[in-house]
């Protein structure tokens, strides 16, 4: 079988005319015996406006996209600052083919966002956090717990009620089904969501490409990702 072709959504650096990746993922995905293949837009504004204000996506271009993403197996959205309408149409297109998608932060925050019953697209509707914890500590690996839903396909990967993890965001996703939420850290923020619909979409708050090397949860999480994406590559015979 050949190697998992697995979609590393790009970023757009705030200020900055041109997308870049997150190292730390592209370094996961090789890790785990993967391909990585950068997801642009194929929409040239995108790249320079904000993405409230961008065009939206035309049947052709929404045609052109779907030969890009058509090419993986399997999909990772990273943190970032901000997202657009190419990361929503990657999330319905992988939901819809029931391919493995991995949200990372504000890759969560995205998934968050579709699951929500807001319906303007790449409208960011994240929350300022104001807690009695500090969420967004650059340099500390060990942040604070997070406790996982029993009935949750989470749970299954991590095996443990409450973990303890890393933390580096500002904002956090709103309040979505129940059905939905998979995780919350003791200040009662939503800290992991996933669709129990989907063989495997889930969404972490916080950075397990960062802790493969130091936390054995952040290990497995990417470990049966990867065992899901070679699963279904099977299974459709994506050889």
């Amino acid at each position: 079988m050949r190697k998992p072709r697995i979609g590393l959504m790009s970023r757009k650096l705030e200020g900055k005319e041109y997308f870049a990746i997150i190292e730390g993922a592209r370094e996961a995905i090789i890790r785990f015996g993967g391909i990585p293949i950068v997801l642009l837009s194929v929409q040239k504004e995108d790249a320079r406006v904000e993405p409230e204000k961008a065009k939206k996506y035309s049947k052709q271009e929404k045609e052109d996209l779907e030969q890009l993403l058509a090419l993986c197996d399997g999909f990772l959205l990273p943190g970032g600052d901000s997202w657009y309408e190419l990361d929503e149409l990657t999330i319905d297109y992988a939901r819809k083919k029931d391919l493995p998608l991995l949200g990372i932060c504000l890759g969560m925050q995205t998934l968050g966002k579709v699951f929500s019953k807001e319906k303007q697209i790449a409208k960011d509707n994240t929350i300022l956090n104001n807690t009695k914890i500090n969420h967004c500590q650059l340099d500390n690996d060990k942040v604070h717990k997070v406790q996982i839903k029993k009935e949750s396909k989470l749970f299954e990967i991590i095996g443990k009620r409450e973990i303890m993890l890393n933390s580096r965001h500002n904002y956090h996703i709103k309040e979505i089904e129940e059905k939905y939420i998979s995780a919350r850290s003791p200040d009662g923020l939503i800290e992991g969501i996933e669709d129990p619909n989907n063989t495997f979409c889930i969404g972490v708050q916080w950075h397990p490409e960062n802790l493969i090397e130091k936390d054995a949860f952040s290990k497995k999480l990417f470990k049966t990702f990867f065992e899901v994406v070679r699963r279904k590559m099977e299974q459709g015979k994506r050889v």
